[in-house]
């Protein structure tokens, strides 16, 4: 009689031991892939005094670090940012050979919108392309109470759409629903919430739809933009855009390069990038392959010349050559260290990105002219378009 009672308890207890193990495969077969919260087609209008109450802690503030490596000649001898930034040495406009790297950390600001109570996070590549470090700031459901600083790794981004999905590890966070972009009309409200000038977080500013197919190019593609006359800065770039019911309607972009006036910022439309974001969560790897394809590189690095250094040094507004790699189509083409790139293919050139999207039109084989500013002296030179370079993904 035990040897039958004990033989029945082994045979049952092999029988729950399966059971529970054929449970855990169907639940981790039938696991539920990220999907966006989506606005209720009923949800109510609200006011901004609403929007801002339900929405501020939906978007939280972006900082970065990144580490920028210079050649110091020493304080009697060239480097390429002499007198900017307080470095020292001889700036544009002289050569002189002999150098030290040193490094400084370059820091930047931008804002994000909490996709899951879990740490996804929506933001612009540009804001982070290139960090070592980036830090997250969450506000606080309770206005007194103080921001929680988390540091955030990158899930997966896309150049082209200009979208990135960071990761960060916490819990019940205030997670944003989304809204159809495609049924915005002109005149109805906006409200813009981010971290303008990396300084206030969780801003809100508040306007109309100006325009709901506004073309943005975004490095080398060119889309159909909100346009809102709701306040945008610097800053803003990967904060939110909301409709009069909450619902994020646009990934800020902040302002075009080419616009300087006021009461004119873009935002992406969501419905043309919600599938992306998906997957970049779901599949990261297969989002990350198709859609960062290569580049063309010269074999240059650069940096801006904007308005601001072209009054304080005299030089042109352009991208300054701070180094050319051995053997580059650069530098067979004549380019130096100090030259300053003001026109491409006969196309004006403002920043790095007018430059990448211009390149991103040649053809590889191509002569090209180029247009250059040379210790104050303009230059035409020729430059024969390499063939792409693949792009590494995460």
């Amino acid at each position: 009689m035990r040897k039958t009672t004990s033989l029945r308890s082994i045979i049952s207890l092999a029988l729950v031991i399966a059971l529970l193990a054929s449970v855990g495969v169907f639940a981790q077969a039938e696991a539920p892939e990220f999907a966006l919260l989506e606005s209720a087609q009923d949800a109510p209008v609200l006011s901004v005094r609403e929007i801002a109450k339900q929405c501020r802690t939906s978007v939280v503030a972006i900082e970065t670090e990144t580490t920028v490596t210079y050649n110091d000649y020493g304080n009697d001898f060239y480097n390429p940012f002499g007198g900017m930034f307080g470095f020292p040495g001889y700036g544009y406009g002289y050569d002189y050979p002999g150098s030290r790297q040193r490094e400084y950390t370059q820091t930047g600001a931008g804002s994000g919108i909490i996709l899951s109570e879990d740490g996804y996070i929506l933001t612009n590549n540009h804001v982070i392309s290139g960090a070592d470090k980036i830090t997250v700031y969450v506000m606080p459901d309770d206005p007194d109470g103080e921001e929680v600083t988390y540091e955030a790794t990158l899930v997966g981004t896309s150049e082209s759409n200009d979208t990135a999905v960071l990761k960060i590890d916490a819990t019940g966070l205030n997670a944003a629903v989304f809204g159809d972009s495609d049924q915005l009309e002109i005149g109805e409200p906006a409200v813009a919430i981010g971290n303008p000038m990396g300084k206030v977080h969780g801003s809100v500013t508040a306007g109309i739809i100006s325009a709901t197919e506004q073309e943005l190019t975004i490095d080398d593609v060119t889309i159909s933009a909100i346009q809102t006359d709701a306040a945008i800065n610097p800053g803003n770039s990967g904060g939110a855009l909301f409709d009069e019911h909450g619902a994020v309607i646009g990934l800020v972009y902040a302002k075009s390069s080419s616009v300087s006036i006021e009461g004119i910022g873009y935002a992406i439309p969501v419905n043309s990038i919600k599938e992306l974001v998906s997957g970049i969560i779901n599949d990261p790897a297969s989002v990350q392959a198709q859609t960062l394809g290569s580049q063309i590189m010269l074999g240059i690095t650069i940096m801006d010349v904007t308005e601001e250094l072209s009054k304080r040094y005299s030089m042109p507004i352009g991208v300054y050559i701070s180094e050319v790699s051995s053997m580059s189509a650069a530098e067979r083409a004549g380019l130096t260290r100090g030259d300053i790139i003001v026109e491409f293919d006969g196309q004006p050139v403002t920043n790095a990105d007018s430059l990448n999207a211009i390149k991103a039109q040649q053809t590889p084989g191509e002569s090209v002219s180029m247009k250059i500013d040379r210790n104050g002296q303009e230059l035409t030179l020729s430059i024969i378009i390499p063939q792409p370079t693949a792009v590494e993904t995460e």
